[in-house]
């Protein structure tokens, strides 16, 4: 075997892991030009002269934030060593040309071609940051200020007792998954989504998050899916609560409206508003979410995996955001309706808690009353 074929051989056994150009490393071998126009530097040339508006109007946030991501991946294990064959992509081009493929409606060859990637290269660039967010997603997304200090903080917000978090599902519009079949994964209005349950703090900041599940699954069903159904009652010491709506069953450690009929007592109403205008927090934070990362308005990735992981990291950044003071305003888009109605099938195991969940709303309502 001569130099050039042990060359190929090397090369062909380098490509399934490099983070580099398939192209640039072929003609790097082979000697033979390769031509794919491509933006010269983007980065140096363009964004790098943006002001600080253009900026956050093109990544959708502040030039620090995103250079205190650049930083942090770059001191982190995800960030890939140089390698002989490799051109060498900096930690600056992975991040960036990530939150840009978040922040619009991009395809990623367009993405690619602006930061002057191959596609397979940025194909693997998204993989890497998306498995450093997921990676540092339990640092960022999670209930560590304190059951007491969010009690506290969201009776300052709204005026009701014990609140932790507000509770919520939203759909995000999907491609069918590669493999899957359509009617799978399609909500009532016939469109393949997936349902992102999150909870939020009286800051518009996710403290849980479960995504994955086929949006054609009601809310309800989807909560006792998630761990947090599983960790609630522990955690709330039938003392806390998180704020749902009709769409899930009352119980202890969560409270929904009554169900107006029309016989509803003037308390009751009070209660329902007041309920209301706090749990609207969770549908102000998904709106945040999509109007900062518009890639979930549609979202175009073929696998379930790397959908969620994409969902999750989205969320991520949007804490990361947040704990950084750099918000966004909320642009007036469309309300989201309800995938399902309210389901009103309640189980005779169910019986005993929703008894409990009911007594203590109208504890609630009658101490609001007094108040």
């Amino acid at each position: 075997m001569n130099n050039h074929e042990h060359d190929v051989l090397t090369l062909m056994s380098y490509l399934s892991s490099s983070e580099s150009d398939d192209d640039e490393l072929i003609n790097y071998i082979i000697k033979q030009p390769v031509i794919r126009p491509k933006i010269s530097n983007f980065i140096s040339n363009v964004v790098h002269s943006y002001s600080d508006k253009q900026f956050k109007g093109s990544f959708r946030m502040e030039r620090a934030t995103a250079y205190y991501l650049i930083k942090t991946f770059e001191d982190s294990s995800f960030f890939p060593q140089q390698h002989k064959y490799e051109p060498g992509k900096t930690s600056e081009n992975y991040i960036l040309s990530y939150i840009w493929f978040s922040a619009n409606k991009s395809c990623l060859r367009d993405v690619a071609e602006r930061f002057g990637n191959g596609l397979t290269t940025q194909f693997r660039i998204n993989d890497r940051v998306m498995n450093f967010l997921i990676d540092i997603s339990p640092k960022v997304i999670n209930f560590d200020e304190g059951i007491t200090n969010l009690a506290r903080e969201f009776k300052k917000v709204s005026g009701m007792p014990h609140v932790i978090g507000c509770i919520d599902g939203t759909s995000i519009p999907i491609r069918t998954p590669a493999h899957k079949i359509k009617s799978t994964y399609t909500n009532r209005h016939d469109m393949p989504s997936i349902t992102l349950q999150g909870v939020c703090d009286y800051k518009k900041k996710f403290i849980d998050v479960f995504t994955g599940i086929p949006a054609k699954i009601h809310d309800a069903r989807v909560f006792v899916l998630s761990d947090l159904s599983k960790d609630l009652p522990s955690m709330c010491e039938k003392k806390y609560n998180l704020l749902g709506d009709g769409a899930y069953p009352i119980r202890e450690w969560l409270l929904v409206p009554y169900k107006d009929y029309g016989r509803l007592t003037e308390s009751q109403k009070t209660f329902n508003k007041t309920l209301s205008s706090t749990r609207v927090l969770i549908e102000n934070t998904f709106g945040l979410l999509k109007s900062r990362f518009r890639q979930l308005l549609q979202l175009d990735i073929h696998s379930v995996d790397k959908i969620t992981k994409f969902i999750i990291s989205s969320c991520v950044l949007h804490n990361l955001c947040i704990d950084m003071d750099d918000h966004i305003e909320l642009r007036d888009e469309e309300n989201e309706e309800l995938l399902n109605g309210p389901d009103d099938t309640v189980f005779e195991t169910d019986m005993l808690l929703k008894k409990n969940g009911e007594t203590k709303r109208d504890a609630i309502k009658n101490s609001m009353q007094y108040q």
